[in-house]
């Protein structure tokens, strides 16, 4: 079952990582953005993190990116964290500025990525202790698969963890062993564990995980919630639960970001399948999430599943 040996507050819980809906003329829709987010705090969320590769960072000009964060802290208004990414530039100097940017805008925690100048352990763990010493804002890690996987070492991993300067890891090696590995390492300090890998959520959740930054938890965060805090209390019908959030997940998959943008427009958001990425949604794959939707959500936008577990107890 969960347990956590670090005792001060400690990040948890399941994180969207949010993405960004944009207008016919691809600008940042900030009205849809806030009610976006809004929506979100219907749901027991651990925290939400803004400005992600969900969030297509690496479109964003540093202006947009600095709105993105500052309309979710403005929305949140301090209920719950708000992570965003911060080291953009082309020397860690230009990171360093940046992140200090980040943390002026409200974020509670500001995310590392793996610099593409770096290629090894070493280097990196003097790179992020670096910035960890030039800053006084708490830090994140974030396996960012894109432009390139990189997966930090065990022996990197305790070091940061170690050091009481980072707070949040979202871990995407989707490597159970290692992933419990890590939940051993990071138990004794401030580092929470938030990977990101649905089909070892559950899994990762009963191995002790404190929480998961994931794409589903954008159009499924009452799913992704339900699982994990049944399968903290080590409810038998989570795994039921658990089988359906994987299935859904998969529908996203190959069409992301802009298929769950249209998911989320399926739960009653306000969002278009719009994207400053170059693939767009196929005709085809519309009418196959179209189809796919009538299974899952009700008129509302509310899930089937959720509302069926919830007759079944009030009969």
């Amino acid at each position: 079952m969960h347990k956590t040996t670090y005792q001060a507050p400690r990040y948890e819980g399941i994180w969207p990582v949010l993405v960004t809906p944009f207008t016919e003329s691809l600008q940042i829709d900030v009205e849809a953005y806030r009610q976006i987010v809004s929506w979100h705090m219907n749901f027991a969320i651990g925290g939400l993190y803004a400005n992600c590769l969900s969030s297509e960072m690496y479109s964003l000009s540093e202006r947009e990116r600095l709105q993105l964060i500052e309309v979710a802290v403005q929305t949140v208004k301090g209920r719950i964290p708000i992570a965003a990414t911060g080291n953009f530039g082309e020397n860690i100097k230009e990171h360093i500025i940046f992140c200090k940017r980040v943390a002026d805008a409200g974020a509670d925690v500001v995310m590392l990525t793996v610099p593409s100048f770096i290629s090894d352990d070493e280097t990196l763990g003097h790179y992020f202790l670096q910035i960890a010493e030039k800053t006084e804002m708490k830090l994140g890690i974030y396996e960012c698969p894109q432009p390139r996987a990189y997966h930090l070492g065990l022996p990197l991993i305790k070091k940061l963890a170690d050091s009481g300067r980072f707070f949040a890891y979202k871990e995407t090696s989707c490597d159970i062993d290692k992933i419990k590995q890590v939940i051993e390492i990071t138990r004794p300090t401030p580092l929470a564990l938030l990977q990101a890998n649905v089909p070892h959520l559950l899994e990762a959740t009963i191995a002790g995980a404190d929480g998961s930054m994931n794409i589903v938890a954008n159009w499924l965060p009452d799913l992704a919630v339900e699982v994990r805090e049944r399968g903290m209390k080590g409810d038998p019908s989570v795994e039921n639960l658990n089988a359906t959030l994987c299935a859904m997940e998969l529908a996203q998959r190959s069409i992301h970001p802009f298929g769950v943008k249209y998911l989320m427009s399926k739960r009653g958001l306000p969002i278009k399948a719009k994207t400053r990425y170059n693939r767009k949604l196929s005709q085809e794959e519309g009418r196959c999430l179209d189809i796919i939707s009538q299974l899952w959500f009700e008129a509302d936008g509310s899930l089937k599943i959720l509302n069926q577990m919830k007759a079944k107890v009030n009969q």
